[in-house]
């Protein structure tokens, strides 16, 4: 059975991060002044075995090249400490001439490396017991004696290894006290940086349903990492409490627009059901009781065509069709209306479009609608079509009404609002969605609705519809 793994929290990863950082870079100093050690004891132990070297070579040749000089030089020199620092042997002609004491059994000859160049010398580290050696073999030249005297020098390199071990293990005592130490203090220092999350957090907790104006202070100021997530923050919560704002006003204009048509149904059949009545009477509360239920119905299926279009996952179906033919079969369909009103419908003008040409016929028709409307009998309707799908196209209606007030324009598009509240539940006046729906189907298809009207001049809607994208 597999469990879930916890995730990490940001302070242990930062902490862990801080810590891994902080031994890298201690590591990487560790190993350049290991590096450095070991390049200065090379070094040293070179130059030593090439002073030597030099300093016995003038003892040979001042000895006239005797080898018996030049090992009583080197037991002279090597005797006076017990720790003497090297060992040293001359071979002349292969067989050993002399070397310090005791030094056949520490350093046997066929441990040295075989005999170089003085500029090639090779170096042979070597451990006996607790002492630690470097071993190299070098030619020796006399003006006089011998030509073949081979000098076999250890050098005793102990307490330098010894000061190495030293060094590692402080360094290994060092990163083992470290790591519990860079952990506390990385805990720390990202609980200090993530301190102000936990304040955005608490404010965070604060805001409800009934508290959707309260903010995120900007002071005092946030870190810089921060202050673009409270203003994001800030924002979200003007658009939930404009949103829960509008919500709430929509849900008490639906209760409104409810209201009324189902109380003037519940009455007209109450009045109707409190004596006998002629069949003219039932006839005419059956067909009032009709028109609050037809009323009802267009009311129920406009709020559910809204929250369909409003809805992210609607698909739109794209298809090219040239504008002026679906513009003239919605014209069609309220030709009965502008007959009765005198109305006369002109259109102007040609483009192709992509669009839904079911939410096209729809925006169009919402529009005509309140044209005929408010048309003055006798008056001329409008359809002014411009534009390409390459640039956008847009359709203009205009209307000859009698106009729309100034302070009713910014608020045409809200949901339920009418310009004279008084006439809204007549039978010639619509339930305020209309225009909300139109603006849905442009912002779905990504265009825009716009009214300009002046009083006494008529109206004037542009739908604008974007090109398509590539």
């Amino acid at each position: 059975m597999k469990f879930p793994l916890r995730p990490t929290s940001i302070s242990g990863r930062l902490a862990l991060l801080y810590t891994l950082g902080a031994l890298l870079a201690v590591g990487l100093f560790a190993l350049l002044a290991n590096w450095k050690l070991e390049t200065n004891f090379t070094a040293e132990h070179r130059d030593f075995l090439q002073a030597k070297a030099a300093e016995l070579q003038d003892d040979l040749n001042d000895g006239d090249g005797s080898a018996r000089a030049l090992i009583a030089e080197i037991l002279q020199e090597t005797a006076g400490t017990k720790l003497r620092q090297y060992e040293a042997r001359v071979l002349v002609a292969g067989r050993n001439v002399g070397e310090t004491p005791g030094m056949s059994q520490a350093l046997p000859a066929t441990l040295f490396p075989a005999t170089a160049r003085a500029d090639n010398w090779s170096f042979t580290p070597y451990q006996t017991g607790s002492s630690s050696w470097l071993l190299t073999s070098l030619p020796l030249r006399g003006t006089m004696g011998p030509k073949d005297v081979v000098l076999q020098i250890g050098l005793d390199i102990t307490r330098d290894n010894a000061l190495l071990t030293d060094f590692h293990r402080a360094l290994a005592v060092f990163f083992l006290l470290m790591v519990p130490l860079l952990l506390g203090a990385g805990r720390l220092a990202a609980a200090h940086a993530l301190a102000p999350l936990a304040r955005i957090a608490k404010v965070a907790q604060s805001i409800t349903s009934a508290q959707l104006s309260r903010r995120i202070p900007l002071d005092p100021p946030w870190p810089r990492e921060l202050t673009g997530l409270v203003h994001i923050f800030n924002q979200m919560l003007d658009n939930l409490d404009s949103n829960f704002g509008r919500l709430s006003r929509f849900s008490a204009d639906i209760a409104h627009e409810l209201r009324t048509p189902l109380s003037n149904l519940n009455g007209s059949l109450e009045v109707c059901l409190t004596r006998p009545r002629s069949g003219e009477a039932y006839r005419d509360t059956i067909a009032s009781a009709l028109e609050d239920c037809q009323r009802l119905t267009g009311l129920i299926e406009n709020l559910l065509f809204l929250a369909r279009v409003e809805n992210p996952s609607h698909a739109l179906r794209y298809e090219r069709f040239e504008a002026s033919e679906l513009c003239a079969w919605v014209v069609a369909q309220y030709s009965a209306q502008a007959v009765a009103k005198d109305l006369h419908f002109r259109t102007e003008g040609a483009a192709a479009l992509y669009a839904d040409t079911l939410l096209f016929r729809q925006a169009v028709g919402n529009v005509l609608a309140n044209a005929v409307r408010h048309a003055p009998p006798g008056s001329q309707i409008t359809l002014h079509i411009s534009g390409s799908p390459a640039s956008g196209v847009e359709i203009g209606i205009a209307d000859q009404g009698p106009g729309i007030a100034p302070e009713h324009l910014p608020r045409l598009f809200d949901r339920f609002y009418q310009t004279d509240p008084v006439r809204g539940h007549k039978a010639a006046q619509g339930s305020g969605l209309g225009l909300s729906i139109v603006r849905s189907i442009l912002e779905l298809h990504g265009g825009q609705v716009t009214i300009e009207s002046e009083l006494g001049k008529g109206t004037l809607v542009r739908l604008r519809f974007p090109p398509p994208e590539t």
